[in-house]
């Protein structure tokens, strides 16, 4: 449910099953964070998602935080979802009026502090918070440490497509947190 040829020059993950939240999902491509700090940003195309499709950007482990498009109805919001406390709790809904929107997520490790913060961007350029500060917890249902997800899945139709332009890594976060 994954190709690279159907749009060229972009990542795309369709939905070929309806799943009730994250964890379930099983169309998200991973990447290993790292350490002492670490950003991941995406750039994502949301025009082929369908009603009840969820794409962005995540931070996978039991205890994860994502941030992205949620489709209901005609309606399109960015949100960010936190399960540090052991549930998805909702931490901030945005409406949105485009069909191209960044995210990023950024981690830093130091010193044990093992947070997590997320962002958005309309233009690429100019980063906004998105919801609260993710406690990351190192739990071994999943695997060792975070990883950085980009996902899609669907809660009521099959067949949307999200199409992710590039997923950039840096060793550096905005700030000194």
């Amino acid at each position: 449910m994954w190709s690279v040829k159907e749009r060229k020059g972009y990542l795309r993950l369709t939905t070929g099953r309806i799943d009730i939240d994250f964890e379930m999902a099983q169309n998200s491509l991973t990447q290993r964070t790292i350490g002492p700090v670490c950003s991941g940003t995406i750039s994502l195309d949301i025009s082929k998602m369908k009603d009840g499709d969820f794409a962005g950007l995540g931070l996978l482990q039991q205890k994860y935080g994502l941030a992205g498009v949620k489709i209901t109805g005609d309606s399109k919001a960015l949100v960010m979802i936190n399960a540090s406390t052991g549930k998805p709790v909702e931490g901030q809904r945005i409406p949105l009026n485009q069909k191209v929107v960044y995210f990023k997520a950024e981690c830093n490790f130091r010193n044990r502090k093992d947070v997590a913060d997320f962002y958005y961007s309309l233009d690429g350029k100019t980063w906004m918070p998105l919801g609260t500060q993710l406690k990351m917890a190192y739990t071994f249902p999943h695997f060792m440490g975070y990883r950085f997800a980009l996902f899609n899945y669907a809660t009521k139709n099959i067949g949307g497509a999200a199409d992710f332009d590039f997923f950039r890594i840096t060793s550096s976060i905005s700030t000194k947190k």
